[in-house]
């Protein structure tokens, strides 16, 4: 394990996953198949799936400059990872974050462990530049949405994609200002988040 945590919440620590964290992100995958199942209609491969948390990035074109693939682990029982994030830093523009993946453990909704993680990523990833936020919520997710726009998020567009399984979904595009940023000075920033682009 790292020496010391990236951040830390009063009952958590948020360290970089490692090559001795598979065995407990294969545990993960494994207790919390329920977003897999509704994104690709699957329950996820365990092996696949760690191999893709530990190594998935952004397309080079996006121009990022640091990815960071997180886990959370409360100091009460720190051999189980109790969350995941996947974020990436100036993607497409320079103090851009992009929020791949937030995925708190099923048996942890309703603890209050989601809210301060995200206040505590939103203020780390402050303190190294990022000034908006950006994730997808894919349609019909609705405790999803609720969560993001509870945390100050709005819609900027909705995309279609598709699913390793080639499930086609509606992701709804959210963004978050941390600084004064007009929705149009947002999408002159990161174009492919305006309705009239491709």
């Amino acid at each position: 394990m790292n020496p010391e945590p990236v951040f830390s919440l009063t009952n958590a620590d948020i360290w970089t996953a490692t090559e001795a964290d598979r065995p407990a992100l294969a545990v993960f995958c494994r207790d919390n198949p329920e977003y897999d199942v509704f994104l690709t209609g699957e329950v996820p491969d365990e092996a696949e799936w760690v191999e893709d948390f530990m190594t998935d990035l952004p397309p080079a074109s996006f121009n990022w400059t640091h990815t960071h693939k997180l886990i959370v682990r409360r100091q009460q029982n720190p051999d189980i990872i109790a969350a995941i994030i996947d974020v990436t830093e100036d993607m497409i523009d320079k103090g851009v974050g992009h929020i791949g993946l937030f995925q708190v453990a099923t048996a942890l909704h309703g603890t209050g462990l989601a809210h301060d993680l995200y206040q505590a990523l939103e203020d780390w990833l402050a303190s190294r530049g990022t000034n908006v936020l950006r994730l997808g919520v894919l349609d019909g997710n609705a405790r999803g949405m609720a969560f993001w726009t509870r945390h100050g998020f709005l819609e900027t567009r909705r995309r279609q994609g598709t699913a390793p399984t080639s499930k086609t979904h509606l992701s709804h595009v959210l963004y978050k200002p941390l600084k004064p940023l007009t929705l149009e000075a947002y999408r002159q920033r990161v174009p492919r988040d305006d309705p009239n682009s491709v």
